[in-house]
């Protein structure tokens, strides 16, 4: 196997642990709940990029590549959703599961509907490959980047509005978030739609970043300012 997609896969498995660990130590409080899920979505994805790479030219890899699309979306969501419940574990409004929801739905039924909604298919390069586009794929473009909008301004305003250790989590929150967010959108994204896919592997490396940033905040209760 390929160094590259044997690292994703074990980034897929970290990301899951990491999950599965914040989880059992509160198992009902819904933002344990949901940052399990985030990670779960962050290691079907990664794991999706790795197979899809390892069995360029193939049918099953061309189903592997869409379905990144499907888990990528599932993430958007589940990052909203944290963005709305975190820290204070409040309830889910009426009006922020029709922002949340709408859109999923919407996207999901397309891609299940009409596979070939966002690719249409796949050609092998020397690199390993490259999708050919359909229009679903701006769609899908815009709803992932809706998702990160509305979740950044969560979190930017309840930073602005909290102090002492809550403070300090949001702002780690902000900050690995953003990193892995930036390079995700730009390798996985911006980068392939313009038909440059080398490096699409470098986006869920930065996951790792979130992974120790995360466990860090949510585990460790800092007791000065840092």
């Amino acid at each position: 196997m390929n160094i590259k997609n044997l690292i994703l896969i074990i980034v897929a498995v970290l990301n899951f642990i990491l999950g599965i660990i914040i989880f059992s130590k509160n198992k009902k409080n819904i933002v344990n709940i949901l940052f399990v899920l985030l990670m779960l979505g962050v290691s079907l994805w990664s794991m999706g990029l790795a197979l899809s790479r390892e069995l360029a030219g193939t049918l099953d890899s061309l189903n592997w590549s869409r379905s990144t699309y499907f888990s990528s979306l599932f993430i958007g969501l589940i990052l909203f959703y944290f963005s709305v419940v975190f820290p204070y574990s409040k309830k889910i409004s009426f009006y922020n599961n029709i922002l949340g929801l709408v859109p999923f739905v919407f996207l999901s039924l397309m891609m299940i509907l009409k596979s070939d909604f966002i690719i249409k298919e796949m050609l092998v390069m020397p690199w390993g490959y490259d999708n050919v586009y359909m229009i679903g794929y701006p769609v899908f473009l815009i709803v992932l980047i809706y998702y990160f909008v509305l979740s950044f301004i969560n979190f930017i305003r309840k930073y602005l509005n909290s102090e002492g250790i809550i403070r300090i989590q949001l702002r780690f929150i902000i900050i690995s978030f953003g990193i892995a967010s930036i390079f995700g959108i730009i390798f996985d994204l911006i980068l392939p739609y313009y038909n440059y896919w080398k490096l699409n592997w470098l986006g869920p490396y930065f996951t790792i970043i979130v992974l120790f940033l995360i466990f860090y905040l949510i585990f460790y209760k800092p007791t000065k300012n840092i």
